[in-house]
């Protein structure tokens, strides 16, 4: 389970990033990163109704907590990112997803390492 250390929480948070950071995208995920001054990195997710009911969107999300979560310690910190799950998200697998969020953050030049 990932730290509350490590996630943004308030709609104002989501908003700034949302208005000032950058975003990248696929079909199934996109990504906004905004660079700041936080020692650590801030991560939010999003998975709308488009994506499917309760359960699905659900689903969606402790997968993405997961995948980022063990991603942790080679993103690189001072950064707040919004994880948004498009509505294909609910269709595919685990890695499909990982891959999917590790070719978001090597495009935003935001892994140590990929």
């Amino acid at each position: 389970m990932m730290q509350k250390v490590y996630r943004l929480r308030r709609r104002s948070s989501f908003d700034y990033v949302y208005r000032r950071g950058k975003s990248y995208s696929d079909n199934h995920l996109v990504l906004v990163c905004l660079d700041g001054k936080l020692p650590l990195p801030k991560v939010g997710f999003v998975v709308g109704k488009k994506v499917g009911k309760a359960v699905v969107r659900n689903k969606v999300k402790r997968r993405l907590r997961e995948i980022f979560r063990a991603l942790l310690p080679d993103v690189k910190g001072h950064t707040s990112y919004i994880v948004v799950a498009r509505s294909l998200a609910a269709d595919v697998s685990f890695d499909r997803l990982r891959q999917s969020l590790i070719a978001l953050l090597v495009r935003a030049d935001k892994l140590q390492r990929p």
